[in-house]
């Protein structure tokens, strides 16, 4: 259906959509919308029946595919298995958040439906004023979206400046502060400021000395770690990418670079973009340092000298057995594979070409578990790329084409 005509039904079926964007929210947000909506059709006199109840709990409406309870009903309406007139919400916010505002209601529209909102006593969207006040619903729903980001950002800023924790958890070995104030007579909370943990110091030293004095890089400093004695159980097992961005990050000799980076969502994938060195916000005495610039500065030479080796080999040198990034890419199941003992993403790599004695130029590709290689997991079995990828494909075509 192409066009719905608003009103056309005198007694329309509708059904209602609710959201709340985040866990720290209200957790009855999305109830009070569902009853600010019938309470508005009660007090409005429209006698209008409610087929069906869709809510999305703690996720962001600048998502579309990942919101199961807009999918479900969009799914239903588009198939048929539920007819309705009207999708009702309480304010067009909760519906979208994203630039795809338009697209949304057009998709809505398709499947036979318009979006009526609350706050506007359900008005007419198909009359001129009610057309221009979806634009400005759209229009005020991602404004809010940037306003809000802006306003964030500005504070996270200036507290930064100042040496306060502008928010998140804190990294390996830092504790937060509360710093309260007196406030109109009451004690209430002012900031929070990073604090080294005392016990935990030494490991900081112990992974920043394997990086610049052994040039060790994530996956043996990981080992040493998960194989360390001295280090209590439940700090295990280290990982690479944590022990990946400890090596990388200014606190631990206490300055604070913050702004490296921005992120945002793009057809409902978070991607991260740069950010220009001018634009970032660095305090040289953010916190107490754990270890000195020197030491960290050792480190992120090593780290650079390898990543050269990797990125810009030797032009003279034989590169036939180099594997070039992005090898995983090449294999059907990769990131499908997971690894039994620890629930990880098995990886999959190959070993360089070699030649067999019937003459026929080869390589082995197998699936690991990455956890294994830092010593976080205790599964070493590889299991064969070609054999996995075969019987998969056999067993879809089993299913698909019964005997």
């Amino acid at each position: 259906m192409l066009k719905t005509k608003f009103g056309l039904n005198p007694n329309p079926h509708v059904v209602i959509y609710a959201r709340m964007s985040s866990s720290k929210q209200n957790p009855r947000s999305p109830e009070q919308q569902i009853t600010t909506i019938k309470d508005t059709l009660k007090r409005l006199g429209l006698n209008w029946q409610v087929v069906a109840v869709y809510r999305d709990d703690a996720i962001s409406g600048r998502y579309f595919r990942k919101r199961p309870g807009f999918q479900k009903m969009l799914r239903e309406l588009k198939s048929g298995v539920l007819r309705a007139d009207y999708v009702l919400v309480d304010t067009f916010e909760r519906l979208s958040r994203s630039e795809n505002n338009a697209e949304i209601r057009r998709m809505l529209l398709k499947a036979g439906t318009l979006v009526l909102t609350a706050d506007s006593q359900f008005a007419d969207p198909n009359s001129v004023s009610g057309r221009a006040l979806s634009f400005m619903e759209a229009y005020r729903a991602s404004e809010e979206c940037r306003t809000k980001a802006h306003n964030v950002l500005r504070g996270k800023k200036d507290a930064i400046r100042e040496g306060k924790w502008p928010g998140s958890s804190p990294p390996f070995g830092f504790y937060l502060k509360n710093v309260m104030v007196i406030r109109h007579g009451d004690e209430e909370l002012d900031h929070r400021i990073l604090v080294p943990i005392p016990e935990l110091k030494w490991i900081v030293e112990f992974i920043f000395t394997l990086s610049a004095q052994e040039n060790f890089g994530p996956v043996r400093i990981c080992k040493k770690l998960n194989s360390h004695p001295d280090i209590p159980s439940h700090l295990k097992p280290f990982t690479e990418a944590t022990v990946a961005s400890i090596l990388r990050n200014e606190l631990y000799y206490g300055e604070m670079v913050w702004g490296k980076n921005c992120t945002g969502i793009e057809d409902d994938v978070r991607v991260k973009q740069s950010i220009p060195e001018e634009e970032w916000v660095v305090n040289s005495e953010f916190c107490e340092p754990i270890i000195s610039k020197e030491l960290w500065q050792q480190s992120m030479q090593m780290i650079e000298s390898r990543r050269r080796r990797v990125t810009a080999p030797d032009p003279d040198a034989d590169h036939s057995g180099l594997r070039p990034r992005g090898v995983a890419l090449k294999y059907p199941l990769s990131g499908l594979v997971v690894c039994s003992s620890c629930g990880r993403a098995m990886v999959s790599s190959a070993s360089s070409a070699y030649t067999t004695k019937a003459g026929e130029v080869r390589n082995y590709a197998s699936y690991g578990c990455p956890g294994y290689r830092s010593g976080a997991c205790d599964n070493d079995r590889r299991v064969p790329e070609s054999w996995l990828r075969e019987t998969v494909i056999q067993l879809v075509k089993d299913r698909l084409f019964p005997q």
